[in-house]
């Protein structure tokens, strides 16, 4: 409920917790805080999974990848791994993983690599190339060997909307599409923040006893009018897209962590990956023609298919990295989490940052950042997210029981069969406010065409509806904007040839020429 909290202001919120950043550890900890009784509010600049939780491989780590050089990560994610496999069946497919030694590789780090699972506790399973071959036929030939993981793959939508449900059920507020305009504070203490309404240009401040950081790669930025630095490395990572799957497991390169090292079947693609490159802004950067060539080339050495395969989008996210001493190697520093409690290290109140970690860690991340405020409240209500099933966890998996409750009706999306009464169902929901809101919560667009032949199906849908989404032109226009970000980096050979249709249909048929 709204009040008046400021001399002089707009009526504003109040609220014991407010979480800035909509990730999965800021939606995490949402989840967890609502589950232990304690009010809060979560608020987003954009939707949910907007930075680099929604810009990631979808690899469900098994923790083997960090296992030699970071083993303290490895554990944290063989330990997530396994809860999350409990928790969120919903989200996961268990393709299972290979670590496969090419002979440039040799099996020295092979063996080392063995060794170090055993420390940590993930369980691996050295298999003969032949073997390898008969269980992954597209793989390179001349493999020394490999070893079975773990590993799978994840959907972070799905994972972040389902822990979105069930924080919602638990009291949680969620006000996305708002941005922070700054941090109100008094003295030594931190009172709340003044934030923007980014669709209605409407600006109010949030009172709170607690203010968490977990913007992930935007944390020093978010810092910075305070005057305090965390100290984030930022590091770029490029992916590409095929428009079929290469491999029915996580294939990984058996090396020290590399770039272009890893492929990940997600839903009916490939995901190649990645590289590290350091950036200065979270924002404002590009996929480069090296990036492109450099992955191809890498992934070829795995799976020499990948050389005639049509790729449809390129992507990057930003690893928010916590700067440690004497690592400048963005691949060297720890793929481990950080909390800090600015009392104790900048002495200002009621103000906590979490940052770091990796997808499959958020978990953990949210609870250890809970037991921190529930610690400061004097609340000693245990967590309880790694015991707890997710909204969806129980819903069929099998092939017979997924098509029975496909659902019906007009076809919107052909590529990923997308139907117009999942839509509809989804528009009741009152966050979704943005066109890009609907497509993070379908597969809509996700597919080989990109969106390219359904999304001015899917406006028509929208204009039929009750809710107010503005101006068609100007959303379609965003659309193809965004759209020709992930596309422009790939553009060659039929790809271009089906560029050219699109562009018809939209410049001819909708006169949409400026």
């Amino acid at each position: 409920m709204r009040r008046k909290i400021f001399p002089g202001d707009k009526m504003g919120l109040k609220t014991e917790v407010l979480i800035v950043g909509g990730g999965a550890t800021g939606v995490g900890i949402a989840r967890d805080l609502s589950r232990r009784g304690i009010p809060l509010i979560l608020i987003e600049k954009g939707d949910f999974a907007f930075g680099a939780s929604g810009r990631n491989h979808g690899l469900l780590h098994s923790g083997a990848r960090y296992a030699v050089t970071d083993p303290q990560a490895a554990k944290e994610c063989i330990e997530e791994n396994r809860i999350l496999r409990k928790i969120a069946p919903h989200c996961i497919e268990e393709t299972g993983g290979l670590f496969i030694s090419l002979p440039e590789d040799g099996l020295d780090f092979r063996d080392r690599f063995l060794r170090a699972c055993e420390k940590v506790e993930i369980p691996t399973h050295l298999i003969s190339p032949e073997e390898a071959l008969h269980l992954e036929p597209g793989l390179n030939p001349d493999l020394l060997s490999a070893i079975q993981v773990p590993d799978g793959s994840i959907d972070p939508f799905a994972l972040i909307l389902s822990n979105a449900r069930e924080a919602e059920a638990h009291g949680a507020t969620f006000l996305l599409h708002t941005e922070v305009l700054s941090i109100l504070s008094e003295r030594d203490k931190v009172k709340g923040v003044r934030v923007k309404d980014q669709l209605t240009g409407e600006e109010y401040s949030i009172e709170t006893s607690f203010l968490i950081n977990a913007t992930g790669a935007w944390a020093d930025h978010f810092l910075k009018p305070l005057g305090l630095r965390i100290g984030m490395a930022l590091s770029k990572g490029s992916m590409m897209i095929t428009n079929r799957r290469l491999s029915q497991r996580v294939i990984n390169r058996c090396r020290p962590p590399s770039d272009g090292d890893s492929v990940v079947p997600n839903h009916t693609v490939s995901i190649l990956g990645t590289t590290s490159i350091r950036v200065m802004e979270v924002e404002n950067f590009e996929i480069t023609p090296s990036e492109i060539s450099l992955l191809i080339h890498e992934t070829s050495r795995m799976i020499p298919s990948i050389e005639g395969c049509r790729f449809i989008r390129a992507y990057a996210g930003i690893r928010p990295l916590f700067m440690e001493e004497g690592k400048e190697e963005d691949r060297s520093i720890s793929r481990g989490f950080v909390l800090i409690d600015h009392e104790k290290r900048d002495g200002l109140k009621n103000l906590i940052t979490v940052t770091g970690g990796k997808l499959i860690t958020y978990r953990l991340m949210a609870e250890k950042a809970s037991d921190l405020i529930c610690e400061k409240m004097g609340v000693s209500i245990p967590c309880s997210t790694h015991l707890i099933p997710l909204p969806g966890a129980d819903q069929p998996r099998g092939l017979k029981e997924r098509l029975k409750n496909l659902p019906r009706g007009e076809t919107l999306c052909d590529c990923e069969l997308v139907k117009r009464d999942e839509v509809e169902t989804l528009l009741k929901d009152k966050k979704l406010k943005e066109l890009q809101d609907l497509l993070h919560r379908t597969r809509i667009a996700k597919g080989t065409c990109q969106g390219g032949f359904c999304v001015y199906r899917l406006l028509g849908v929208l204009n039929e509806s009750e809710k107010e989404f503005g101006d068609s032109n100007r959303i379609l226009k965003g659309f193809l904007e965004e759209r020709w970000k992930g596309i422009r980096p790939i553009l060659w050979g039929s790809a271009v040839k089906e560029e050219e249709v699109i562009e018809g249909i939209y410049k001819v048929i909708f006169n949409l020429n400026s």
